[in-house]
């Protein structure tokens, strides 16, 4: 009898394993038709979709935490199932060490090395899809003494599949790698703007506004999860 029922749930144990196999295939093949066809309401909740579970995940081993805020403000600007393009806000990498505040970093030395990890994220992390392009633009913002706001891009860099294939991401010499990749850097008083020759058009300067605030909004809900935690 104890026999016929361990029999009994092993072979349930491997339809259901079985069922979930097929369904969680479907469903990839299902991904894939939809975004292929162009439909962009599918591409967009993809995205949203790998944006939070990054969010979610935890930061690797060794990242410094200016990097994963950075990364956490990642908006997606425009897409579509060729192309990519996302930005980010960067701060510089402030630490407490002996009971005060030393930079570690600047905001641009933020800005090279997240922008970086969000090319090789959207290469080759993002389910059922493959890029053969994206552009990453970052930026930082100031607030003046009344208050505002102001922004300013960092960079903006772009990069195709076949660069990708060859750039060395053990390495992670994130200068050397966007020297070789079609980058600008706002240095030695350069400005960038990332809407010149963009690999997507970005939308309306008011939808701009509110992508920087929902970066924004992202960078402080994580700041605060952090203080409270």
């Amino acid at each position: 009898m104890g026999l016929g029922l361990g029999i009994a749930a092993c072979l349930l144990t491997f339809i259901l394993v079985g069922f979930l196999v097929f369904q969680a295939r479907f469903a990839a093949r299902q991904w894939r038709r939809v975004i292929a066809a162009g439909d962009q309401d599918a591409l967009g909740e993809l995205l949203d979709m790998t944006f939070e579970a990054w969010r979610n995940s935890r930061p690797p081993r060794g990242l410094a935490p200016a990097d994963w805020r950075a990364l956490h403000t990642a908006f997606l600007v425009a897409a579509d199932r060729d192309r990519a393009r996302v930005s980010l806000l960067a701060e510089p990498d402030v630490r407490v060490s002996g009971g005060h505040r030393v930079e570690e970093g600047s905001a641009q030395d933020v800005a090279r090395r997240a922008a970086v990890r969000m090319v090789e994220r959207l290469m080759y992390e993002v389910p059922h899809v493959s890029f053969r392009e994206v552009q990453v633009d970052v930026h930082t913002e100031y607030r003046g003494i009344d208050g505002s706001l102001t922004d300013r891009c960092l960079l903006s860099t772009r990069l195709t599949r076949d660069g990708a294939a060859y750039a060395d991401w053990e390495t992670r010499d994130v200068v050397a790698m966007l020297d070789e990749w079609e980058t600008r850097e706002a240095v030695d008083g350069r400005i960038v703007d990332p809407e010149e020759d963009a690999l997507l058009p970005a939308p309306t300067p008011e939808a701009l506004d509110a992508i920087h605030a929902a970066e924004r909004a992202l960078r402080e809900d994580r700041t605060g999860r952090e203080g409270r935690a």
